[in-house]
C-alpha cells in the first residue's frame, strides 16, 4: 500500500507541473461552434462551455476541434478489495467534424494488486500481490454523434488488442468489441441519459472503474442517470449500470460476489454463465482547472460483487476550444 500511496502522490505532483506549464497555452476554436450551455455530448463530447469534462471517461474524451489532438490522463484508485493502483493513459485522437471522430489509448499501470494464481507443490492459492510498470490492452474506437435541440446521441464502437498482461487481469488474450447507444435530453442544469451496448468483454462494458478480472464472452451492459451543472463550471454525474452476461465467459483475474448469508467471497473462475456479472451505482464529480485540465474525483459501488471503489484523476488536452460567445 506504501508503493501505491507514493506513486499516487508523485503522479498528483508531476500533474501540478504539467498544470502550471500548460495551463497558459491558446486553445484552438472549435469546428461549428456550440452554444453556451449544450450539454457535453450536444457539444460534441467531453466539453461543456468550453471546458473539459471527463464525465465519459479518458476512453472516449475526443475534443471538439477538428483535426489531430492529444491528452494525457493520471488516475490513481482504492479498491477495497485489491487496495491501490495508479494509471497513466495516453490518447491520440482525429475529429473529422461535429459528427465523427477516432482515438486510441493504451494503459500503463504504474502501479497495481491483484490476487495471482500461485501453484507450489501441486496447491494452488491465490495471494494478493503488486506489480508495476504493466500495460494493459489497447483499444481504439469510433464516434458518430448527432444533435436535435436539447436531445443528443452518440455510437460508440470500440475494439481492443491483447497488449495488456492478464496475470493482474489487464487483457483479455484476444481482439475484442463494444458497440454502445448513448442518449441523453437536457433540460436546464440536467442532462439525463441512457446507453446500451453489447460486446464480448467486461474491460469495454460502459464506464466503470478498474476491476480486478477481464470476462470474455456476450456481454449486455446498461446505464441511466444524469449529469447536473453545478456553479462554478462544476459538473456532477450519476448513474446506475449493469454489466450482464448473456453467455459462457472466460475470466482472467478474480471474481467476487455475495452468497446468500450476504458475505463477499473471492473467486477464480474459469467458465460459466453469470459469473461476471456487475451491477450498481458510480458517482463522479469534474472541477475545471482551466479549459485544458481538470480534476475529477470518482466512487463507484459494486452491489452485485460487493466491492467500494474510489479514485482521483487529472486529465489534460492539448487542443481544447475556446469558451463559446454568450448569446
Amino acid at each position: 500500500m506504501q508503493m501505491g500511496r507514493k506513486a499516487s502522490w508523485a503522479a498528483c505532483a508531476g500533474w501540478l507541473v504539467c498544470a502550471a506549464v500548460c495551463g497558459a497555452q491558446s486553445p484552438n476554436a472549435a469546428p461549428g461552434g456550440g452554444a453556451s450551455g449544450a450539454s457535453p455530448a450536444a457539444a460534441g463530447g467531453g466539453f461543456a462551455n468550453g471546458t473539459l469534462v471527463t464525465g465519459t471517461g479518458p476512453a472516449e474524451v475526443v475534443p471538439p476541434v477538428k483535426g489531430f489532438n492529444f491528452s494525457l490522463s493520471s488516475s490513481s484508485e482504492h479498491s477495497s478489495l485489491t487496495g491501490w493502483s495508479t494509471v497513466w493513459t495516453p490518447s491520440v485522437s482525429y475529429r473529422f467534424n461535429q459528427h465523427f471522430s477516432l482515438n486510441a489509448t493504451v494503459p500503463w499501470y504504474l502501479s497495481v494488486k491483484n490476487f495471482v494464481s500461485t501453484t507450489v507443490k501441486g496447491v494452488t492459492t491465490y495471494p494478493l500481490k503488486s506489480a508495476s510498470n504493466l500495460l494493459g490492452d489497447t483499444t481504439t474506437s469510433g464516434q458518430a454523434q448527432v444533435s436535435f435541440g436539447d436531445f443528443a446521441y452518440k455510437l460508440t464502437a470500440t475494439g481492443a488488442f491483447p497488449t495488456g498482461d492478464s496475470t493482474y487481469g489487464l487483457s483479455a488474450n484476444e481482439p475484442t468489441y463494444n458497440f454502445t447507444n448513448h442518449l441523453e435530453y437536457s433540460i436546464g442544469p440536467f442532462s439525463p441519459d441512457v446507453e446500451a451496448g453489447i460486446g464480448d468483454s467486461s474491460s469495454l462494458a460502459g464506464k466503470t472503474v478498474k476491476k480486478s478480472y477481464t470476462a470474455i464472452g456476450t456481454l449486455a451492459n446498461f446505464q441511466a442517470g444524469s449529469n447536473v451543472d453545478l456553479p462554478f463550471k462544476l459538473g456532477l454525474d450519476l448513474e446506475a449500470y449493469e454489466n450482464l452476461p448473456v453467455g459462457n465467459q472466460n475470466v482472467y483475474g478474480t471474481v467476487t460476489s455475495k452468497n446468500k448469508k450476504g458475505v463477499t467471497v473471492t473467486k477464480q473462475v474459469l467458465e460459466g454463465k453469470g459469473v461476471a456479472e456487475d451491477n450498481g451505482f458510480m458517482a463522479e464529480l469534474d472541477i475545471p482547472l482551466g479549459r485544458n485540465l481538470v480534476l475529477a474525483g470518482n466512487y463507484q459501488r459494486s452491489l452485485r460483487q460487493g466491492i467500494d471503489t474510489a479514485g482521483i484523476a487529472l486529465t489534460w488536452v492539448l487542443r481544447a476550444p475556446k469558451k463559446p460567445a454568450a448569446h
